[in-house]
């Protein structure tokens, strides 16, 4: 029987923002998603609830826009979300297809989730200095407005 005495060949990695962004907003979401399992939320509801916290009653269309989800998402997650007691769901008089979300009251009593992403940036910031990250989220703004711009005049 013969021995494989190959060593593996290591794994070239390219060195791509979007790669970067993409693994390390992954393994951020990993943080946040377990930060909110022991009160039973997902990242995805606490976005929409965050968003109503923040800034009231408002339509579906709204709440993608304030949450980066596309408005079929968004109205999943809400529905999930109405089954389950957290948000409700009002038809406008004036539009039958518009919709607006609002907080239950059992959403109410996770008001104190509301400041959980300072929890999420305390790790993920640990070891940068105030001025660093300062800088991480001014370059991380320069680098979605090139891609927002990008995607404009490409459409």
């Amino acid at each position: 029987m013969a021995t494989n005495t190959m060593k593996p060949k290591p794994l070239v990695v390219p060195v791509s923002i979007g790669r970067q962004l993409n693994i390390t907003a992954s393994v951020g979401n990993a943080v946040c998603n377990q930060l909110l399992e022991p009160h039973d939320l997902t990242l995805a509801q606490w976005a929409v609830l965050s968003s109503l916290w923040q800034n009231g009653d408002m339509s579906l269309k709204d709440l993608a826009k304030l949450t980066g989800n596309a408005p079929p998402a968004t109205s999943r997650i809400v529905e999930r979300m109405v089954m389950g007691g957290l948000l409700l769901r009002t038809q406008n008089n004036k539009d039958r297809r518009a919709v607006s979300v609002s907080l239950s009251p059992k959403a109410e009593g996770f008001r104190y989730l509301h400041t959980i992403y300072e929890d999420v940036n305390a790790v993920l910031l640990a070891d940068l200095t105030a001025s660093e990250q300062a800088q991480l989220f001014k370059l991380l703004r320069k680098v979605e407005e090139n891609a927002r711009n990008w995607v404009r005049k490409n459409l």
